[in-house]
């Protein structure tokens, strides 16, 4: 039985947008069902968006089934489902659909090299550039991007892809110059992301992106002084930061050890909202532990902090090793980790094995630790 409900077709357009926008899974369903017993005509657009809505709301196997019944897919279909695929790590469905394709467009390759380049495949992301090139698409910078991080493990092939951005002017792309900053800096090769960096000001101009990976890169190798002062200067223009700028910031100023800094930066971070993040957190028990002196403040920080996880347990164990009168207090916090559900990983026996050695007895520590490895191997911690 149709359903005689007079459905305005621009109406319907509109409340489906605003479902995809809003995650509305429920009310998307309910649209769904009244697209398929009204008299609206098959539409591929229609089709395609609720594809989309599901993909996004995450239920790949309702995405698969409104593909499945649209009558005319064109290469917005295909995309669609294959992101959807890509963005759960599905690549061998994603790559599925990609083959499936009659016609497929640069944002099909596109999708599915971002896709390899998130599980750092690197030989079937270059394949796929190489079929763009021989197809003689015009490349962008989604397509370098992706496959400059896909190879971000080998520095000579980045090498490769970086003279061949600069030599074919693909260099005016601020994503492409940022995908080389990373990898550089990742590697190790601080100058040559420095380099980078400074070239994108006459080029590629740099974005919000740029200056956090500077001076995430600067953090990462304890160039305090200069991930500081790139931070003041992004401040001074203006510019967003987010909690991985502010958590090597922290870093920058627990290496040069300027605690005044540090606690002025930590004020900052409570008016700006960023005080309650997990990430963030870490970066300041880590600050206060190593340059304050104590832990007071290390557990004012721990206690703000909503949902700490298994990073932010860590850094407090690895706090209190560092004082051979809170060592005891570092094996009570190993074990209350454990006891909110977390599985201890490799730091965290370093760092509870280091509170241990500092227990003024040895015998007193070797036991400690023999007893929690005992209990860990019970549990089925380290089967």
């Amino acid at each position: 039985m149709q359903c005689t409900f007079p459905l305005q077709l621009q109406t319907f357009r509109n409340l489906l947008k605003a479902c995809i926008a809003q995650r509305d899974l429920i009310t998307g369903k309910t649209l769904h069902a009244l697209y398929f017993k009204s008299l609206i005509p098959p539409s591929t657009y229609l089709s395609n968006h609720f594809t989309l809505l599901y993909s996004k709301c995450g239920s790949l196997h309702n995405a698969q089934t409104s593909f499945d019944l649209t009558q005319y897919p064109n290469v917005f279909s295909y995309n669609t489902l294959i992101n959807a695929y890509a963005k759960h790590s599905l690549i061998h469905l994603a790559r599925q659909v990609f083959d499936e394709i009659p016609q497929p467009d640069i944002v099909s390759y596109n999708t599915l090299i971002a896709a390899y380049a998130d599980r750092g495949e690197c030989r079937p992301a270059l394949r796929l550039f190489a079929e763009v090139r021989e197809l003689r698409f015009g490349l962008d910078g989604f397509t370098l991007s992706g496959v400059i991080i896909a190879c971000g493990d080998d520095v000579g092939l980045v090498r490769q892809l970086h003279c061949f951005v600069v030599v074919c002017g693909y260099d005016c792309y601020a994503s492409v110059n940022n995908a080389v900053l990373a990898c550089y800096s990742r590697k190790g090769f601080l100058n040559e992301a420095r380099r980078v960096f400074r070239e994108m000001g006459e080029g590629g101009g740099r974005d919000e992106v740029s200056w956090n990976a500077m001076i995430v890169a600067c953090g990462q190798h304890r160039e305090g002084l200069e991930a500081v002062e790139l931070f003041r200067e992004m401040v001074r223009r203006g510019l967003k930061v987010d909690m991985f700028t502010m958590a090597s910031v922290l870093t920058a100023f627990t290496c040069v050890k300027d605690l005044v800094g540090g606690m002025q930066f930590h004020g900052m971070m409570i008016k700006s909202g960023f005080h309650g993040n997990s990430h963030v957190g870490s970066g300041l028990i880590d600050l206060y532990s190593k340059c304050a002196g104590g832990m007071v403040e290390c557990r004012k920080v721990f206690e703000e902090i909503a949902a700490p996880d298994l990073v932010l347990w860590n850094t407090m164990i690895s706090g209190f090793s560092q004082y051979e009168d809170l060592s005891e207090d570092g094996i009570w916090c190993f074990r209350e980790m454990q006891h909110n559900g977390f599985h201890p990983d490799d730091c965290s026996f370093v760092c509870v094995t280091s509170a241990c050695s500092n227990l003024s007895s040895p015998s007193v520590g070797k036991q400690a630790m023999h007893n929690m490895v005992l209990r860990l191997n019970r549990s089925g911690f380290l089967n």
